[in-house]
């Protein structure tokens, strides 16, 4: 039992390690999966801000925090949904038709702003290196669009004082289910990248041999050991080579 506590005890610490690696390579430690979301209507008012909170701090706030240089020359929440919501006229008066969603792509953020019921947009501020699959958007998508059919009236009069009370309730609901998205997307991603890690481990305990074999063949006149070393060197790159593309390898 000792030699199997110890063993498991040694898997377990492997796999956090592992798990830590993702987490700073992904830099969550900076940066969340998802920073915050803006609900604005088709002229560009803000009406809802969900914000994850780790950098929260007086005025400067993650979505400003990340789109401004510094604390001294902050963008205004209201003059960002004004500028998505132009992407939406400039489509009506085109011939841009059924405009349902953009994305717009940084080295440390990414944009995704989606249109809903031809009125309202929801614009998600997102870490640069995460991909909502499918059904994460799906999720996500749904919460606004339920959160808008139910408090119609708010929002369509979102400046009355009665309005402003329910809508700063749900900004407070929505921080939290905010929160749980951001864990639930982490450790999603984590267990993802360990079986990942797991799999391209056994694939590369293949292909360590016939880098070995080759090495040996080509150079004959190499000491063992330099053999061993450059193959373990060459299976340690490959491997994290293909770590680095979004394979799916279910």
């Amino acid at each position: 039992m000792k030699a199997y506590d110890k063993a498991q005890y040694q898997a377990n610490f492997l796999d956090k390690k592992i798990n830590e690696i993702a987490y700073f390579s992904y830099n969550f430690n900076k940066i969340p999966p998802i920073i915050g979301v803006i609900t604005a209507d088709q002229f560009g008012n803000t009406l809802m801000v969900f914000e994850y909170d780790d950098k929260n701090e007086g005025n400067y706030g993650p979505i400003k925090s990340y789109l401004s240089k510094s604390d001294k020359n902050l963008l205004e929440i209201d003059l960002i949904s004004m500028y998505f919501s132009s992407f939406k006229t400039f489509a009506g008066q085109t011939n841009i038709q059924n405009l349902s969603n953009l994305e717009i792509n940084g080295s440390n953020i990414k944009v995704q702003i989606h249109f809903l019921f031809d009125r309202y947009m929801i614009i998600l501020f997102l870490n640069s290196k995460i991909d909502l699959n499918l059904r994460e958007k799906t999720q996500i998508i749904q919460y606004f669009e339920e959160n808008l059919l139910k408090y119609k009236f708010e929002f369509k009069h979102f400046n009355a004082s009665n309005s402003r009370k329910v809508i700063r309730i749900q900004e407070q609901k929505g921080k939290a289910w905010l929160k749980k998205l951001n864990r639930t997307y982490i450790q999603t991603f984590q267990n993802a990248f360990l079986k990942k890690h797991e799999i391209l481990d056994t694939i590369m305990d293949q292909i360590a041999p016939i880098i070995k074999t080759e090495l040996g063949e080509f150079l004959e006149c190499v000491p063992e050991y330099i053999i061993e070393d450059v193959s373990n060197e060459l299976r340690n790159k490959i491997h994290d080579k293909i770590c680095e593309f979004n394979l799916n390898l279910d």
